[in-house]
């Protein structure tokens, strides 16, 4: 990963550089792996956070399957939480719960 890359990936989470701005610094490819990149990391921590104050472990890939799914409900609907209703809906049908 380029220098810029890895700065853009550190700020971007942090809300310190838009990500509109990207466009202008690198491809939109780039740009748009580094935001799916951010999205995951946020969605798998939030959900490890979430696990542990529950005292519970996740099932196996759950919290891959959830946050991919996350990642590209956010890319087609471009609303965070209604990317959140779909998957934990998509999460709980199964698991069965």
């Amino acid at each position: 990963m380029s220098r810029l890359a890895g700065l853009a990936a550190t700020l971007i989470p942090m809300g310190l550089i838009p990500a509109a701005l990207l466009s202008v610094v690198m491809p939109a490819a780039t740009a748009q792996s580094l935001m799916d990149q951010a999205i995951y990391s946020r969605c798998s921590a939030a959900m490890a956070a979430d696990f542990q104050q529950a005292g519970k472990t996740p099932a196996p890939g759950l919290v891959e399957q959830t946050c991919n799914c996350v990642v590209k409900q956010i890319n087609t609907t471009h609303n965070i939480d209604l990317a959140k209703t779909i998957c934990s809906k998509q999460a709980k049908n199964q698991s069965g719960s």
